[in-house]
């Protein structure tokens, strides 16, 4: 894996026949799409972009470009962000159980309407994940990361005060909730063959973290066989 990325722009973008813009994060990302081993489709939790119809039309264009499609939901620290957004501690309870129902529903119709077996495509959620030996092991050397190497810790609180909004300091609750958020994702971000046992896998998602971008340039960080593609429907006021 090189040391540096090429920027997004220079791998070229391309309208897929579902309609999608499709955009290799990097030609070695390109190459992973093309192989087709593993997708991984993160879905925010509580993101009105996930709609129903959305959320249908990518699992159908993933399933139908990748030997195996895996779906992944976060269901770790909604509540601690709640309660640091202001939230009560029952009102926090309240949002997260009611936005948890709700992405889990989507997710399974979504699912339901591809129809493919259940081998190739699987829904699953973060919590279900945390103790394969595979998370736990690419957890610990980024916990690692993040203790000694400034560039992985600066990457990531930047990351998170870009998401919030503003620049929070460290004793800040809103602040310590986000990055316990980004920190239980990222082995998914960074190293989802290790985590999962697959060969290759691209994470589309409809945009490129911050965070993503720092640490590929960081280098110390990602598995040769993580890839990250942008797909996301034409902008407003394109052709279709």
């Amino acid at each position: 894996m090189p040391s540096r990325p090429e920027p997004v722009r220079t791998v070229p973008q391309h309208r897929d026949g579902d309609g999608f813009e499709v955009r290799p994060f990097t030609p070695s990302c390109a190459d992973l799409l093309t192989r087709g081993d593993h997708a991984l489709i993160g879905v925010s939790t509580g993101n009105s972009y996930f709609n129903q119809e959305r959320l249908t039309q990518l699992l159908d264009w993933a399933v139908r470009r990748f030997h195996r499609v895996d779906v992944l939901h976060t269901d770790l620290h909604l509540n601690t962000m709640h309660q640091a957004g202001g939230a009560d501690e029952e009102q926090a309870a309240r949002r997260t159980k009611r936005a948890l129902r709700d992405v889990r529903r989507r997710i399974r119709r979504a699912v339901e309407a591809v129809g493919t077996a259940p081998a190739r495509l699987r829904s699953m959620a973060l919590s279900e994940t945390v103790d394969l030996p595979g998370y736990r092991a690419v957890q610990q050397h980024l916990d690692r990361e993040f203790d000694g190497n400034p560039q992985v810790r600066r990457a990531c609180e930047e990351h998170v005060n870009r998401v919030l909004g503003g620049r929070l300091c460290a004793e800040d609750d809103r602040f310590r909730a986000g990055l316990s958020y980004l920190r239980s994702e990222l082995p998914f971000l960074v190293a989802t063959p290790r985590v999962l046992g697959v060969p290759s896998s691209v994470s589309c998602y409809h945009d490129l973290l911050p965070v993503v971008a720092e640490l590929y340039e960081d280098g110390t960080c990602f598995d040769p066989g993580q890839g990250h593609v942008v797909v996301r429907p034409p902008m407003r006021g394109e052709r279709p």
